[in-house]
């Protein structure tokens, strides 16, 4: 007899135990046999005649569920303090990005894989029924360029899905025509950030990996901050300092303080988050902005990256954050890369050492596929000079191989959008 929240099932096999031995194998010792009986099915030939079965009637005993959290081992937590609550919080939040990035990426090759598994089929019903459609050859030529260019795979079939929605037959043979458009198309993709509002003190951040060049380009921000304060002035010098949170590299502070020394600006450092808070208030009255260095960290490292955004949480601050890359990151890395500082609410990024890379679709397709914005890019070790405010016409110039009408862009892109 089976309880009222017992589910019963039944089985049917040519004896009693062979319905046991099916229960064994498919639930172990789990099971509880309420009833058997004997039936008659129809077999044998035209199924005329009848044939004995067994018919076992069973439940499946009750087993206690556990939720993944209660199989966490709990460490103390109800005694941690609101700031190590805070940083679990912001650890977990980074790592579920993580998580996001790998499952989107598996679900990608997935994709692809069965993408490429239907191209595959539906090719060999074409040649089976002699009707094969080659790829255009003005189509052909333009994924090459931009592949050349190093733009995503995603990003090329977006381009090529525009073509054939675009263009007839007979406008494909002109190249030029299909050449242009696609300049353009690539132009369209890329976003500009607006500029913010000045604000006294108005406070930048910089955040991103090692190795970028995060301090260098810290420098230059300052450096163009104070030429633009001076011209909109009368040629007054504004009030700057710079606060470093950067413990990790060796030499970080020394570095930063000869570029102050230089522009005759203090430097200071907060190793926690109580520091950066005390150095806030003490200089926002009397700041016109304020530079604030980072940590670089492996973008795969939740909890030190945990760390520095709940240091960088000072109340009333409101500050502009930048995410900063070089534009020689492949495209996979950068789809990490801003995943994992997403947290941080940057407000756009900065592509740093231009210089040291001829190609620049891995950057334009990440920024198109994450709908972020580009505020400046750098190039080269001067901090006086070698940064500038990115803008679509440099882009679109450096598209290797393509023919770029310099006039016609100007035109369209002139302006920031």
């Amino acid at each position: 007899m089976a309880f009222e929240d017992e589910i019963e099932q039944k089985i049917t096999g040519k004896t009693y135990e062979e319905c046991k031995e099916k229960l064994l194998e498919k639930y172990g010792k789990n099971f509880r046999i309420t009833n058997k009986v004997t039936d008659f099915r129809p077999g044998g030939f035209l199924h005329l005649q009848k044939r004995p079965v067994t018919v076992v009637s069973y439940v499946v005993n009750h087993q206690k569920s556990y939720s993944l959290e209660s199989l966490r081992p709990s460490f103390g937590f109800a005694d941690r303090t609101p700031e190590e609550e805070q940083l679990a919080r912001s650890r977990e939040q980074i790592l579920q990005n993580q998580s996001s990035v790998m499952l989107n990426s598996q679900m990608k090759e997935m994709n692809k894989t069965i993408e490429e598994l239907k191209n595959e089929m539906s090719q060999q019903l074409k040649n089976l029924a002699g009707s094969v459609q080659e790829k255009h050859e003005s189509i052909q030529k333009i994924d090459e360029m931009l592949e050349a260019n190093e733009f995503s795979f995603s990003y090329i079939n977006m381009i090529e899905d525009k073509i054939r929605n675009d263009f007839s037959l007979e406008q494909l043979d002109n190249f030029d025509l299909v050449e242009r458009r696609v300049v353009d198309w690539i132009g369209e993709t890329i976003q500009i950030a607006k500029e913010t509002t000045f604000r006294p003190p108005h406070v930048y951040i910089l955040v991103g990996p090692t190795g970028v060049g995060k301090t260098t380009t810290l420098v230059k921000l300052a450096a163009q901050f104070v030429k633009k304060y001076a011209l909109e002035h009368d040629s007054k010098r504004p009030e700057i300092c710079f606060i470093t949170t950067d413990t990790m590299r060796v030499g970080a502070m020394e570095q930063l303080e000869r570029w102050g020394k230089h522009m005759g600006s203090m430097v200071y450092k907060a190793e926690r988050a109580e520091d950066l808070k005390t150095l806030y208030e003490e200089k926002r009255a009397n700041m016109d902005a304020i530079f604030i260095d980072t940590s670089g960290f492996s973008p795969n490292d939740a909890t030190h990256i945990a760390q520095m955004k709940l240091l960088l949480e000072v109340p009333g601050m409101n500050p502009d954050i930048y995410l900063a890359f070089t534009a020689s990151t492949k495209s996979r890395d950068l789809q990490n890369i801003m995943q994992n500082y997403e947290p941080f609410g940057y407000k756009s990024v900065i592509v740093t050492k231009c210089d040291e890379s001829e190609q620049f679709g891995n950057v334009i397709s990440v920024l198109n596929e994450k709908h972020k914005s580009i505020s400046y890019i750098t190039h080269g070790q001067v901090a006086s000079r070698d940064i500038s405010k990115a803008n679509v016409i440099d882009f679109l110039i450096r598209l290797e191989n393509f023919k770029v009408d310099r006039i016609h862009i100007e035109d369209k892109f002139g302006t920031d959008r």
